[in-house]
């Protein structure tokens, strides 16, 4: 195992460089709820129209995994991170420039969504390479982009007293020049590294390495693949609601800003707890029943939500929906690994982040049109709860890894790994 050979593995200087890296692109993409109102003031939108931003990044930065996913496999990810990075900068300034809704979904929902896909599949997949011992935790810490907003939040909040919603973004845009240097940080995972660690891996550790290496056609054929991606389609209904829309409603049950954005920040800072808990829990059990635990937190701590009214009922909400919602995206990529193999993983992870990126989308534009429709935020809410709570019980129909390999992956289409 290379992160056990008591040398410094690079691995965790990708770890590290991928979650500063991740927490600037998703910190700014997350602080869009909090200029929701601003730029629905000044525009006289209605909350539906301008979800629809929303819904259109979220199925860009889908469609822009899945050619990630395949462009990994092929190119490695760096070059990858390094192109996203620019396009999310200039869609990050395009934003204090916008003058009608086009404008919006180009530079939101295009721009920066292609750019910021760059940030996931390709992460993702370099961090399963890099790791075989400890993978639940390296994943867990390098997708802790949720805490992003325990920065952005107040951040953003304190820019817009000083200026208005296109001097944030303009300020938010030079921030995001950081992006630069953390990519350069990321190495590919190559050969060299490979040979260099494999005398570790014969050495009896290789118990936690996949026996078969599918492609995403082959993955495609088995119930695992499409359990785990209804599975994210569900968890992701359930809370990107919230997200975009959480800011909007505590400031509609009367807090203010500051304090709406204060609750935000405990969120994100639970959400860090939570995925690290969640991956060295899956570590330690089974990600399926780290992930049934926390799907099903998160959708419980949904109606309380709506039930709040005073400060500290939001804050101790954050916490404990923060740890629930934000634990089990690593795992999700854990599962994926052990069922289905590294050599492919690129393609089959563009998948499941695209279908994932379809659920964040629909939360938050549902939100929206059903806020217009009913006036408030009871109605969506209690869906979102009810798409986590069917989450939850997908987890628990998942197979153990070494039955799906013996029963569910037709011999013929096996690839012993090398």
């Amino acid at each position: 195992m290379p992160e056990s050979q008591g040398k410094f593995f690079y691995g965790w200087v990708i770890v590290f460089a991928g979650l500063f890296l991740t927490l600037i692109m998703f910190g700014i993409v997350d602080s869009f709820g909090i200029m929701f109102k601003s730029i629905s003031e000044q525009f006289q939108w209605n909350r539906g129209t301008i979800s629809v931003a929303s819904m259109i990044n979220f199925i860009c930065f889908g469609l822009g995994n899945l050619a990630c996913g395949v462009l990994t496999d092929r190119f490695g990810s760096r070059r990858l991170l390094i192109a996203g990075g620019i396009l999310f900068i200039i869609g990050t300034i395009l934003m204090s420039q916008i003058q009608s809704l086009v404008h919006l979904y180009f530079a939101f929902g295009v721009v920066m969504a292609i750019g910021r896909s760059a940030a996931a599949v390709p992460l993702t997949v370099l961090i399963t390479k890099w790791f075989t011992q400890n993978q639940g935790l390296a994943l867990a810490i390098a997708q802790s982009q949720n805490v992003g907003p325990a920065v952005f939040a107040p951040l953003t909040v304190y820019l817009l007293t000083q200026t208005d919603w296109r001097g944030v973004y303009l300020w938010l845009g030079v921030g995001s020049l950081l992006i630069f240097p953390l990519a350069m940080l990321i190495r590919d995972y190559s050969e060299e590294e490979s040979q260099r660690y494999a005398s570790s891996r014969a050495a009896g550790l290789t118990s936690r390495m996949p026996n078969v290496h599918l492609t995403l056609r082959q993955a495609m054929q088995t119930r695992v693949f499409w359990t785990l991606n209804l599975m994210v389609l569900g968890c992701c209904i359930c809370h990107s609601c919230i997200l975009l829309h959480g800011f909007s409603h505590m400031t509609d049950m009367g807090l203010v800003g500051s304090t709406a954005s204060k609750v935000a920040a405990v969120m994100a800072i639970s959400g860090l707890v939570g995925k690290i808990a969640c991956g060295m829990l899956a570590d330690r059990i089974s990600g399926k029943w780290a992930m049934a635990l926390f799907l099903g937190l998160q959708a419980v701590m949904v109606p309380p939500f709506i039930q709040a009214h005073e400060p500290s009922s939001f804050y101790l909400w954050a916490v404990v929906f923060g740890i629930g919602y934000a634990g089990p995206m690593p795992v999700y990529a854990m599962l994926f690994r052990e069922h289905f193999g590294t050599r492919f993983i690129g393609s089959i992870l563009g998948v499941f982040f695209m279908i994932a990126s379809v659920g964040m989308g629909f939360g938050g534009l549902m939100g929206g049109k059903l806020y217009d429709i009913f006036g408030s935020y009871t109605i969506p809410f209690l869906t979102s709860t009810g798409t986590g709570l069917i989450s939850a019980l997908l987890a628990l129909t998942l197979p153990s890894a070494k039955k799906s390999e013996q029963e569910m992956v037709p011999p013929q289409v096996v690839l012993q790994a090398s």
